[in-house]
Order: structure tokens, then sequence, then C-alpha cells
């Protein structure tokens, strides 16, 4: 098994790396543990086929005696269940080694560490961090959802007439632009944590754009000063999110 180029890259997100292999290297240990219980089983029933036969061929000392008919029935049938145990053993050795092989691959992609903490974890705060983690995808959906829908909100109170532009009463004007690109920053960071220079470069070049758009409102002008305090709550939100990770590694590593 050859894992996607997105899991052997140095660039890489860990997180990522950690909610998509986690799951599939738990169900490898679980499906080699089930193929060594089987093992277990078809060896315990080939040797009772084996004794059986050697039963029915002979006496202990291997003086072999004439058969009955039905006791040569029961000798094909024993002859059948071990070839058919030996061909399922065969079938089992060659998963075994299939699936042992892919889990050393995903051991070795630079996260086997904390894969192997993954799976042998426990207690309620791993399961609730688990339970989190098998949701991240609806997270990072709902989080994208945000993102673009604060945008849009950010958008119309910045390019609408000074009469329609939405606002907080209760708070400065530059905070509260701050905290709008704030929020738009964390929310768009958690919904591609794999974009983070990307969204700090397009969110700078949207806080400039709407500056210049302004131009063509009649109430409303750019300043410098706007661009700034915006690029600021923008960086914030990025730092935001990408702190909070580096201050939980024991989490992420779960």
């Amino acid at each position: 098994m050859t894992l996607p180029a997105r899991f052997r890259g140095s660039h890489r997100d860990c997180q990522t790396d950690l909610d998509r292999l986690g799951p599939l290297y738990r169900q490898l240990g679980q499906a080699l543990a089930g193929i060594e219980r089987e093992r277990t089983g078809l060896s315990g029933r080939l040797d009772e086929a084996r004794t059986r036969a050697a039963a029915l061929m002979g006496n202990e000392d291997g003086i072999y005696f004439d058969r009955e008919p039905a006791d040569e029935a029961r000798l094909v049938e024993a002859e059948a269940q071990m070839m058919a145990a030996f061909r399922r053993l065969e079938e089992l050795q060659a998963q075994s080694a299939m699936l042992t092989a892919w889990r050393a691959e995903i051991e070795d992609s630079g996260v086997g560490g904390a894969l192997r903490q993954w799976a042998g974890s426990g207690g309620l705060s791993t399961w609730f961090l688990r339970m989190v983690r098998a949701r991240m995808a609806a997270i990072r959906r709902l989080a994208r959802f945000s993102g673009w829908m604060l945008l849009i909100v950010i958008v119309y109170a910045t390019v609408s007439g000074i009469e329609q532009r939405p606002s907080v009463s209760w708070l400065m004007p530059d905070v509260e632009r701050s905290l709008a690109f704030l929020s738009a920053a964390a929310a768009f960071a958690l919904g591609y944590p794999r974009q983070r220079i990307a969204i700090f470069a397009i969110g700078l070049a949207a806080v400039v754009t709407l500056e210049f758009a302004q131009a063509w409102v009649p109430t409303r002008h750019g300043t410098l000063h706007d661009v700034l305090v915006k690029a600021v709550g923008l960086g914030l939100g990025l730092l935001l999110v990408s702190g909070l990770e580096r201050l939980k590694p024991s989490v992420r590593a779960l």
C-alpha cells in the first residue's frame, strides 16, 4: 500500500493525518486480532481432525485395520476438514502479512508514535477527544460556512452606505472592525488548516480592495488606519488558532 502524497509530504498537517489515519490504524489492529483468533480456532480444529483421522486409520501402535463404511466416511470427512483448515490458514497468513505491512507503513509515515498512543489510550477525557476528533470534518465544514458568512457580512458592512452599515453600539469602531476580521480569519483557519498562509495573503488583499471600494460609496471613504486595524485583526485570528494548537501538543498526539 502506498500512502497518498498528502501523508508523505513534510508539509502535511499532523492533526489531519491523525484524524484520517487513526481510525484506519485501529481497524487494522482489530482486523489482525480477529485473524489471530481465527487462526487459533482453526489450529485447534485441525488438531482435532488429525487426531480423529489417526484414530480411524489405525491403532496407537501403528497397526492399520480394515475400516467399516461408516468409519471410511468419517475419515474422508476428517481429511476434507483438514484440507479446508489448511487452505483457510494459508489465506489468513497472506491477509495477516498484507495488513501487517500496511500497518508498518502507516507507523513509518511520521505519526507512528502518536497513532500508537491514540490506539492504546483510554479514559473519559480521551473518549471525549476522540468523539470531537471523529466530528472534526463536521466542525471544519461548520467553520468554513461561518467564515464565508462572516465574509459576506464584512463585505456588505464595508461597501454599504453609512446608514445601512450594521454596527455594535457598545464597541469602539476599531475594535469592531478588528474583531470582525479576527473571527473570519479564525473560522477560515479552522476550516482550511493547510491554507493559512494563503488565507492571510488573500485576506490582506481583500482588506485593501474593500477600502478602495469604499470610494464608490458616497457616504464612505477608506483610510490607511482602517486597513491596519483590519490587517491586525486578520493576523491575530490566524495566530490565535495556531497558538491554541501549539499549546496542546499532548492533545493533538492522541
